[in-house]
């Protein structure tokens, strides 16, 4: 793959870093024609169908918008502290609660949690496209198409909106820092230190990325300096950035981390995750979408070239490295390798070299290809989701009979044993090939989405034991044992999470498994309503200790 490294020997000449040469000798001026355009086109494109649904097919959706409702009642005094407490302590997600809690002064928290995620997307979008402009190059549709792509990926399923976020306050770092590198300015050390903060408020991964990014411009700098006897590259970088790194080992110091648990590092997720980019959804099939997009980026890489010095190669390349020694669960924080890749893949679209003044026939068939895979994403998530409308409403009706001051528990759609990746492609394709509806229960098994209810909770005294607690809303010590059923995969994860029910502790379990044969004798159940497939019973444990099991 060729690439451009004589951007440092232009600075060295007194070229304009806004130039580019294309390594035979021409030099790229600085594009006259402002390519937002484009840009405010594909945000709007982008944030579109979050306007219209609310977001809430993203599968951590609903529950912000549990949190963010909740968060408002309690700073209005609406709701009483039976179950949860406001903390004041700083932790890595702390954008969306003051951008919401703001933004909830003015419109309803529904509407204020829609807006922070199209303001996540749009800055996604909007920085990695400025980003190009400020190097001195034009995003053509093509590049356009791979960074919409590159935002609806899995991070964006899952509805890490901070995270994404913060990606798009980290762009704006990167090229400062890669600038600074060329041409040192005096008031970047606090400047960018603020950007900085700002970025590990919002989410620590971006901040991860930077680090990383930095640091291989530093090896190499420290690498020049030692084959030429001197310190004056290293040094600087150093000078640059030793506000920045101060501040962010105080916050990471001080900072609560929200979640404590296992850490886990898998090579299947190492395989799987190089194909997350835009995949939003838990179907096979999408792996296949996500490779051709991996092939669209590589070949434009390929035949156009990367625009890059010696220093910002090295920081991809480390950034690289951080996904392969990242492990897939980070103190119980889940997919955070996989969450890694579309950044990385928004760098490189970042660096390749804008299009040539005549278009080629090939160019021409990736816009094809990448308009065909949107499309084609469109589709699938419109076939998924349409049957959760029907559900939708089952969830609205049902929870009408939970009571004030509750605990809710939600059992998903689930098996004897879980069937595999083939085993759920096999039930796709065979539903498509026969034209038919996806079941709500058979969406769930694809889309994994066992927070959409919430949507329905919110605003209530209640409970629901899978709402997040590594915000400023926490809940109470007495509450923080409760089982969740909310992520079982087999019939026996259900009873293994019931059987941890605290005594004396009457539980409300929203259920679409018949669950009165299910359990042992030691849980009470009693069914209170039934609408359609889904029940609601209420749960207690009946003998004093917890229950045992046996194998199988």
């Amino acid at each position: 793959m060729p690439y451009c490294s004589a951007m440092e020997d232009q600075h060295a000449a007194g070229v304009p870093g806004s130039q580019r040469q294309d390594g035979r000798g021409a030099v790229y001026l600085p594009v006259r024609q402002s390519p937002y355009g484009g840009a405010a086109l594909v945000i709007l494109a982008a944030t579109l169908p979050i306007l219209i649904s609310g977001g809430i097919f993203f599968v951590d959706g609903p529950n912000h918008f549990f949190r963010v409702t909740l968060w408002e009642a309690m700073l209005a005094g609406d709701v009483g502290n039976e179950f949860f407490r406001a903390s004041g302590d700083l932790y890595p997600n702390l954008t969306i609660d003051v951008v919401t809690g703001i933004l909830s002064k003015v419109v309803s928290p529904a509407v204020a949690l829609t807006l922070f995620i199209c303001l996540a997307i749009g800055a996604y979008i909007f920085a990695a496209i400025w980003w190009r402009q400020q190097r001195g190059e034009r995003t053509d549709l093509q590049l356009l198409l791979i960074i919409l792509l590159a935002a609806y990926s899995e991070p964006l399923y899952w509805g890490l909106f901070n995270y994404i976020l913060g990606l798009g306050i980290m762009f704006v770092a990167l090229h400062r820092a890669i600038e600074q590198h060329r041409a040192p300015s005096a008031g970047f050390v606090v400047s960018q230190a603020l950007i900085v903060v700002a970025m590990c408020l919002t989410s620590i991964f971006p901040v991860m990325l930077y680090v990383c990014f930095c640091f291989g411009m530093l090896l190499v700098a420290a690498h020049d300096d030692w084959c030429e006897g001197r310190l004056a590259d290293s040094a600087n970088l150093l000078k640059s950035h030793w506000l920045s790194a101060i501040l962010v080992v105080v916050l990471t110091m001080v900072m609560e981390p929200g979640q404590t648990g296992r850490t886990e590092w898998h090579l299947a997720t190492k395989i799987t995750g190089v194909f997350t980019v835009g995949k939003t959804t838990n179907l096979s099939l999408e792996y296949l979408l996500s490779l051709l997009v991996l092939g669209a980026i590589a070949w434009l890489a390929w035949r156009r070239g990367l625009i890059v010095s010696r220093c910002e190669l090295a920081g991809l390349l480390v950034c690289c490295l951080l996904f392969v020694v990242m492990p897939k669960d980070l103190m119980s924080v889940g997919a955070v390798d996989r969450r890694l890749v579309p950044a990385i893949v928004t760098i490189i679209a970042v660096f390749v070299r804008g299009p040539s003044p005549s278009a080629s026939r090939p160019e021409a068939g990736v816009t094809a290809l990448l308009a065909g895979i949107i499309a084609a994403k469109l589709g699938l998530l419109f076939y998924f989701w349409a049957p959760l409308r029907d559900l939708d409403a089952v969830y609205a009706q049902i929870t009408k009979t939970i009571p004030a001051n509750a605990i809710v528990l939600f059992v998903p759609p689930v098996e004897e044993t879980r069937p595999d990746a083939i085993e759920r492609a096999r039930r796709f394709a065979r539903l498509v090939s026969t034209l038919q509806p996806v079941p709500a229960s058979e969406a769930h098994v694809f889309v994994q989405h066992p927070h959409l209810l919430l949507r329905h909770l919110a605003g209530r005294n209640v409970l629901p034991t899978q709402v997040f607690s590594n915000f400023w809303v926490k809940r109470i010590p007495e509450f923080q044992d409760l089982p969740d059923t909310a992520t079982s995969q087999t019939l026996a994860d259900v009873a293994a999470a019931l059987a941890w029910l605290p005594p004396d502790i009457v539980s409300h379990v929203i259920s679409h498994i018949d669950l009165d044969d299910a359990l042992a004798p030691d849980i009470s159940l009693r069914k209170i309503a039934e609408v359609g497939s889904v029940r609601l019973y209420s749960a207690a444990r009946a003998g004093p200790g917890l229950l045992q099991w046996p194998d199988g």
